[in-house]
């Protein structure tokens, strides 16, 4: 039996492995869950043998050479971002095409859900990265704000250590900011900063009908040493979150016992389902192809990547057809 250590977020995806309702065969678990922004900073330092790595920073490390980790085709987290836009209500941002010329706050340019938010803007409304001025700082008073800014050939990027995004949004010093988290300056009662998409969803839906992409934000690891001194290894990981993924898909179809705090989850997933498919979060190479081939397109079309990576030269191989899984009892 192999000991292996694992980082990730508890979602309701990861949990059956994490509370041992499903088992790797010839695998001991030891899960740790940690917010994905941890796991990523201590990946850096190899401290887990499995870990959640961001999609965005795993490419980045291809440039270098060998990284650290081999990444599996497990997408642990996936997200529409075009709720990820957040302009001051003054500034007159009706529109994508607003933000040409305007100062763009964000925590740290070179983030997943950044590159799918300036992939969407070019393709979708015409509005390329160097077309606005990107200053990067800490989201709010408090964190830790960026040493050195982003260097990106022909963007304008500025680091800003000292200040906090969200405060400089709500008093209008910065025009609008995007990333994944949601500035504390936006929310009920703040009339001052508003989503550039008020009607998200509908966007983010039609998005999926014109690309067919559900958008990748994070991949699992397994460290390099692991992959290669055990051959099997990898294939029985995969097996063990398919199954957990699938677990979860079930839990949300379970009209007894809801799977989340919500009185209509069963029914907003049947609503995902009819739009999406049965097999909307799918694991596997195959079935991703596409949406990664166009990450990775983005991704060096951004001057983040110094040559386009394939999927398929740094995903492992793996069979989610095999049966190297044990699910038990709760």
């Amino acid at each position: 039996m192999l000991t292996l250590t694992l980082a990730c977020a508890a979602y309701d995806r990861t949990r059956p492995l994490i509370d041992g309702r499903v088992a790797i065969e010839g695998v001991e678990l030891r899960a740790t869950t940690l917010h994905p922004e941890a796991a990523f900073a201590r990946a850096k330092a190899a401290e887990f043998d499995l870990t959640e790595l961001s999609l965005s920073g795993y490419l980045r490390s291809l440039d270098a050479g060998k990284p650290t980790y081999v990444a599996l085709p497990v997408f642990p987290s996936r997200a529409f971002r075009h709720s990820g836009i957040y302009v001051h209500a003054g500034r007159g941002i009706r529109s994508p095409a607003d933000l040409r010329g305007r100062t763009i706050g964000t925590p740290d340019y070179k983030t997943t859900a950044n590159v799918w938010i300036r992939a969407f803007l070019a393709h979708d409304h015409g509005v390329q990265p160097h077309e606005m001025q990107w200053m990067e700082a800490a989201m709010e008073a408090g964190e830790p704000g960026p040493a050195t800014a982003t260097t990106v050939p022909g963007v304008s990027i500025l680091a800003v250590p000292d200040q906090d995004l969200s405060g400089m949004l709500a008093r209008g010093e910065i025009d609008a900011v995007v990333g994944a988290k949601v500035p504390s300056c936006f929310g009920p009662g703040q009339d001052d900063v508003a989503r550039l998409f008020p009607d998200h969803q509908r966007v983010e839906q039609d998005y999926y009908r014109r690309t067919g992409f559900f958008p990748i934000m994070h991949v699992l690891g397994l460290r390099r040493d692991l992959h290669e001194r055990h051959p099997w290894l990898a294939q029985a990981i995969c097996q063990g979150f398919e199954a957990a993924r699938r677990m979860a898909l079930q839990d949300l179809r379970d009209v007894c016992q809801l799977a989340a705090t919500l009185p209509w989850v069963v029914a907003e997933y049947q609503r995902t389902v009819d739009l999406m498919g049965e097999d909307y979060w799918p694991y596997g190479l195959d079935a991703n192809r596409e949406v990664l081939q166009a990450f990775a397109r983005y991704h060096f079309q951004q001057g983040l990547s110094a040559r386009l990576h394939s999927p398929g030269d740094w995903l492992a191989p793996a069979n989610f057809s095999s049966n190297r899984v044990t699910t038990r009892s709760a």
